[in-house]
């Protein structure tokens, strides 16, 4: 029996090649099965080492700021001639959630040093972002300028400072990237299908926060080189998107795509017996096109038995069985405390 292990990562627990890991020794302790196991993502976190690893490519460090400000060592992915940076590295969602003080800075800075190293084709994974300052910040790191209304710098602008942006240069900017976003979600930079009111309030806005980033985005918009209101995907990372898409252009594509051609997923799903995937939570928003859902679409193509273990499973059926950490006898914090063993242990049940 041949068995496809392609998971997502379980947020706040496993990391998705540890997922492939206790799913593989959750079956070997009863099943003698042929077993390949991809540690996958889409456009948000571990997008940028799965597709480096599909190369085997290499990790390069750079010191750069987090959201607040704060120095930190960060990765950069290569990937062939390109390299793969993600949002969420320097610029992710922290257990402190103050999106009004929250700036990209860190990703352009990632960006840069990208380029000082010679890469100047940027696959940029987008997801898991903790700010929401339409990418002034990272076009700040890479040489532009923002002003306010008496003419003077925004050094680091954050989600607060966009309302008061009066003017913007880019003159000084560094020039010769090339871009691919790796985007997995359709919102625009702003209105009500835009960053700050699809995004925001889990990253800490609050309400009159959430209109306030939103008219910010609006004055952002009206000061970069080319209109972006209509971008489908500009509104993800908090506008990374639209912010860096305006300035250099690019090619907005799905992460999940651009993992699946590098792995060349799809001849997998057609050899295998069985296909196991899962995330660490499932529920209706998994159906608008996260991992497990566009792996049991592909596994449905094919013919091909799906079956999604995930943390916990919420109103939703995808796939042709389902099986959840959080059950009767497990909490949702006993599961994320003992992720290794409750996820092995479940795995001993998907092929019964």
């Amino acid at each position: 029996m041949k068995i496809l292990i392609v998971p997502d990562s379980f947020k706040e627990s496993l990391t998705s090649k540890q997922v492939c890991e206790c799913i593989a020794n959750g079956i070997l302790t009863t099943n003698d099965a042929d077993i390949t196991a991809i540690p996958f993502a889409d456009g948000g976190e571990g997008f940028a080492e799965c597709l480096s690893n599909s190369c085997n490519g290499n990790i390069l460090y750079s010191m750069c700021s987090d959201i607040y400000g704060r120095m930190k060592k960060c990765r950069i992915f290569t990937y062939y001639d390109s390299a793969v940076i993600e949002v969420a590295e320097a610029s992710g969602l922290q257990k402190k959630r103050d999106v009004m003080n929250a700036t990209s800075y860190g990703t352009g800075e990632l960006i840069k040093s990208a380029y000082d190293k010679g890469f100047h084709n940027i696959i940029l994974g987008l997801g898991g972002s903790g700010c929401c300052d339409g990418g002034a910040g990272a076009l700040s790191a890479l040489g532009a300028v923002f002003r306010d209304m008496d003419g003077e710098p925004i050094d680091y602008p954050s989600g607060k400072d966009l309302i008061n942006i009066y003017g913007a240069g880019f003159t000084k900017i560094v020039k010769g990237l090339h871009f691919t976003f790796a985007c997995d979600v359709d919102n625009t930079l702003f209105g009500k299908n835009g960053a700050a009111f699809v995004f925001a309030k889990q990253k800490g806005a609050r309400d009159g926060d959430i209109e306030l980033l939103d008219e910010g985005l609006k004055m952002l918009n009206a000061f970069l080189p080319h209109d972006t209101s209509g971008v489908i995907g500009g509104g993800a990372a908090g506008g990374i998107c639209a912010g860096l898409y305006s300035v250099y252009g690019g090619e907005i594509k799905s992460g999940f795509d651009i993992l699946c051609d590098a792995y060349n997923l799809e001849n997998k799903i057609k050899q295998a017996d069985i296909v196991i995937t899962g995330e660490g939570k499932t529920d209706r928003q998994t159906l608008m096109g996260k991992l497990p859902y566009r792996i049991a679409q592909l596994a449905k193509k094919h013919g091909k038995k799906c079956i999604v273990i995930s943390g916990s499973i919420e109103d939703v059926s995808i796939g042709d069985k389902m099986i959840s950490l959080v059950d009767e006898t497990t909490t949702a914090e006993e599961a994320i405390a003992n992720a290794e063993k409750t996820l092995t242990e479940k795995s001993k049940l998907l092929l019964k």
